[in-house]
């Protein structure tokens, strides 16, 4: 099981979100799977082509957040049992745009 570790922005984000109880209980389902199974389907992880480290998963139909996973397998592939940081919570256009 992976390690979540948020970065500054992350932290940002959520502070910035907390009045919208709704999609801070998206937010925290979406990390819960992220940490217990992180090739859930349901998360739709994509990687976001104009970053070569970052991904994203869905947390609802507007919204996405950005991570990085710390570590990589010998095939290229992400080592999902290592840690992940995390980087935004973004609207998924102004995410794309600007994943860290």
């Amino acid at each position: 099981m992976p390690e979540l570790i948020p970065n500054e922005k992350f932290a940002s984000d959520l502070e910035r979100i907390k009045s919208n109880k709704v999609l801070v209980k998206k937010v925290a389902k979406c990390l819960h799977f992220l940490e217990q199974n992180p090739s859930y389907s349901g998360l739709n992880l994509e990687r976001i082509v104009n970053d070569p480290t970052a991904w994203s998963a869905r947390v609802d139909k507007k919204y996405r957040l950005s991570f990085e996973p710390s570590a990589y397998c010998e095939s290229g592939a992400p080592d999902w049992t290592q840690s992940i940081r995390l980087l935004r919570v973004l609207d998924h256009d102004d995410l794309y745009k600007n994943p860290h």
